[in-house]
């Protein structure tokens, strides 16, 4: 049966306690990453597509430079389905090497600059990472390591050389792995294929509707997948990107002046971020949030009549975003509705840890745990089939192939009479911290590991995290952590 069959027969049947976004089969198609930046370099080679600094590279450069990568990675053995680690400071270069790995038709694994080495060790030995793309100022840092390190100064290099091409890859290879905050201290890696992240560029690009035409600001860690709102979407229809500094993506006092200077249209940014900025930023047509709560006082400080101003919803597990809401003063501040082809439901909590219940689907306006379907849900946790069997179920009110599976967010939720979506925070002790995922089970694992450290619990306070050292260790002073937001913690 093809997409426009399945996506119709899913629509026909559809519960009424399943909400589901608009169909629109004509998003799905048999394409990867590469294909869409190779798109836009045939289509404009002359666009400017990055800008960092003083310097400018073009759609053209940019595809050419992506192939000289991919050839060196290639004929260095990487192939369709390996992973490869992604681990350079910001700029023009890390998005260069970024295309580069996509356009050899492996996956990359992306790590923050500033992630320890021990961590990076983790993630990549973890997901059988065939080696890792850094430079030659972080590169020292891996001596020792046993990593196959390429550094983007010699992946660069001109060759007289024919450049190899990629072959064999599909769809259904893996395009990225993102690793996420673990509750027992260990991360885990969250893997999406080349088709699901390719159709929700094209399914959020149908609603916000970004355009060549548009500067849009590029602010996010590589190790954030909201990165890819940014960065593939502006590949997808040929926009430019203007690479804010590691400094400038902090400062709520110089982003907004600069983001004024540079002409930028479209923003996408975390709540917290764009409650500091100290100026409006006339030039912003659009303003698209996500990984954190929204307040309804931030839709009425920067919501106008000649600016779109949208929230969006999704963990990694279900393909950076799965709804959005289009907000507007005097409005209630929701998650809004599915994205095309994707669906949202709510389910009451399981009866017991370990319970063989299947889980009943709850009406509109009762509170139960967030579910996701549709073609964005990964396939699981890389080496975590106990994980993924919990999180990922068998979607028992499922009309069709693409929402046969159904994903359990943890985060508590009810549709409400219109089918919006009210999200009303975690079910479990998952914070967000910027936007990123933070389990404090995995805090206090950590923490517990240190000389002199006995039973450890980790709280989330008012606007800090509290600390508690239930007992110490022999010959060890008990210290009382400092706390300014509420009551005194006992050791």
């Amino acid at each position: 049966m093809n997409n426009l069959n399945l996506l119709q027969t899913c629509q026909n049947e559809q519960s009424a306690d399943v909400i589901y976004g608009p169909i629109q089969p004509e998003l799905l198609r048999e394409e990867v990453l590469a294909d869409l930046l190779e798109a836009s370099a045939r289509r404009n080679p002359q666009q400017v597509a990055l800008i960092f600094g003083e310097h400018r590279i073009s759609y053209g450069e940019l595809d050419r430079q992506a192939d000289q990568v991919a050839s060196a990675l290639i004929k260095a053995g990487v192939r369709p389905g390996h992973i490869v680690g992604l681990w350079l400071p910001r700029g023009i270069e890390l998005l260069v090497m970024q295309a580069g790995v996509a356009k050899a038709g492996a996956a990359w694994l992306p790590l923050d600059q500033d992630t320890p080495v021990e961590r990076l060790q983790i993630c990549l030995d973890d997901a059988s990472a065939v080696g890792l793309v850094s430079c030659n100022a972080l590169s020292p840092l891996l001596a020792g390591s046993g990593l196959n390190v390429w550094t983007a100064e010699a992946l660069l290099t001109q060759t007289d050389a024919a450049l190899v091409r990629r072959s064999g890859v599909l769809p259904d290879h893996p395009a990225y792995v993102i690793y996420t905050s673990g509750s027992t201290g260990k991360p885990k890696g969250i893997l999406i294929s080349q088709r699901s992240i390719c159709h929700f560029l094209r399914s959020e690009n149908a609603v916000l509707g970004i355009c060549a035409s548009d500067r849009v600001y590029q602010g996010f860690s590589v190790a954030f997948d909201m990165s890819f709102e940014e960065i593939w979407i502006a590949y997808l229809v040929g926009a430019t990107l203007w690479i804010g500094s590691k400094e400038t993506s902090g400062d709520p006092e110089t982003l907004p002046r600069l983001l004024n200077e540079q002409r930028i249209s479209v923003l996408h940014a975390v709540p917290t971020l764009l409650a500091l900025f100290s100026e409006d930023v006339p030039g912003l047509r659009m303003i698209n949030l996500g990984g954190e709560m929204c307040p309804e006082s931030l839709v009425d400080r920067w919501a106008t009549p000649n600016r779109q101003m949208f929230n969006t919803y999704g963990p990694t597990e279900a393909t950076v975003s799965a709804s959005l809401a289009r907000l507007s003063r005097g409005r209630p501040v929701s998650i809004g509705t599915p994205l095309p082809n994707y669906g949202l439901l709510v389910i009451a909590n399981d009866p017991a840890v370990g319970s063989s219940l299947a889980p009943s689907l709850l009406p509109r306006g009762e509170v139960g745990e967030l579910c996701i379907i549709g073609p964005g849900l990964a396939e699981g946790y890389l080496g975590r089939p106990d994980l993924t069997q919990e999180k990922f179920l068998p979607n028992q009110w499922s009309t069709g192939y693409h929402d046969a599976r159904l994903y359990r967010t943890g985060d508590l939720a009810r549709i409400d009479d219109e089918g919006q979506v009210q999200c009303l925070g975690r079910a479990d002790d998952q914070v967000k911290i910027r936007g990123f995922r933070v389990e404090l089970g995995e805090i206090e694992a950590l923490l517990a590991q240190q000389p002199g450290v006995g039973t450890v619990a980790v709280v989330h306070g008012a606007g800090a995290f509290r600390v508690a050292r239930q007992h110490a260790a022999p010959h060890v002073r008990k210290n009382r952590p400092q706390n300014t937001q509420g009551p005194p913690v006992d050791g």
